[in-house]
């Protein structure tokens, strides 16, 4: 099928059609439902207990202070739980507990991630606030709900859900855009801050041969590794949606609503830019200044010829 519009839904789509889902809603919901997770998370992540840290939430994931984390596990050790055994099973001891914190934070993310969604969806009117062409178009959305099938019984088959959908727990694909590579440059950068606390204690150990100075750097791996988990798989959500890239190449305006233009979703732009036309028409909604300026910065840096630019959500006419 040929289609004429392109439809990119964000976030702000659902925030305007009253779905309570911005990552400050999640951190209320959090704080409300699951205390001890959320607990848990200002543990291994120092700014969690923070609204900003929350309003870039799949950023911050990757902003783990990875030496501080590690002298926390360096502190906790207590070597009266493994007087037995050799100094090889000592030492992979704070290695083994990081790997199983952070199983248990992903897992306890996505039920909560799930649980949270469904409710403040199901808690949301069911009211239009725009109107869809009823034909020739086709729709990518970066939100997890379906606001579009559900509220404008839109047609299943041309709504694609990049990120997964609320009702699939196992679709939902949530997380940070930094490689391996790119992690390892901020482990760098963290090394003055490594705590002296920690440097005594394992020195004392070392002495007593509780634990080799292995230990730390293992317990440091296991975090850097860990966190490369968290990385959401944006090539592989591309190269899973190949079908609908391959749908857009008559597209002849690309409507864009609620959407944050966060570096971590830039590739799928760029393969929207490189599978259209030069001369597609974008319509841009935005809401604050940042938006502004980011929609600026990215017209700029990909050089769309021909864009409009406007305030909130709704219908415009394009002759």
């Amino acid at each position: 099928m040929i289609y004429k519009n392109l439809y990119i839904i964000g976030n702000g789509f659902d925030l305007h059609h009253d779905v309570n889902s911005s990552y400050k809603d999640f951190m209320k919901w959090i704080k409300k439902n699951d205390v001890v997770f959320f607990f848990k998370l200002t543990q291994v992540y120092d700014d969690a207990c923070e609204n900003y840290w929350w309003s870039d939430f799949e950023n911050s994931l990757a902003k783990l202070n990875i030496n501080n984390y590690v002298n926390i596990i360096g502190n906790s050790y207590d070597p009266e739980y493994i007087k037995d055994g050799s100094i090889e099973e000592k030492t992979s001891m704070a290695s083994h507990k990081v790997i199983d914190e952070f199983e248990s934070i992903k897992e306890s993310l996505r039920n909560d991630f799930q649980k949270w969604l469904l409710e403040a969806y199901e808690n949301c009117p069911n009211d239009k606030k725009i109107q869809f062409p009823s034909e020739d178009s086709i729709f990518l959305t970066f939100n997890y709900t379906k606001t579009l099938e559900d509220i404008y019984k839109i047609d299943a088959k041309c709504v694609h859900h990049i990120h997964g959908v609320i009702d699939d727990k196992d679709s939902m694909i949530v997380g940070h855009g930094l490689g391996a590579e790119e992690l390892k440059d901020m482990l760098i950068s963290q090394e003055p801050r490594i705590g002296e606390s920690w440097n005594k204690k394992l020195n004392r150990m070392v002495k007593l041969q509780i634990v080799t100075p292995k230990h730390k750097e293992l317990a440091t791996l296991s975090s850097l590794e860990s966190l490369v988990t968290f990385k959401k798989d944006v090539e592989g959500c591309i190269e899973k949606n190949e079908r609908f890239f391959n749908e857009i190449a008559d597209v002849q305006r690309i409507y864009v609503y609620g959407f944050s233009f966060s570096p971590i979703d830039m590739p799928y732009l760029e393969k929207i830019i490189r599978r259209t036309k030069p001369e597609t028409h974008w319509v841009i909604s935005w809401h604050s200044q940042d938006d502004k300026r980011r929609i600026m910065d990215f017209v700029i840096r990909y050089e769309i010829r021909n864009v409009t630019m406007i305030n909130e959500i709704k219908t415009i006419s394009i002759q």
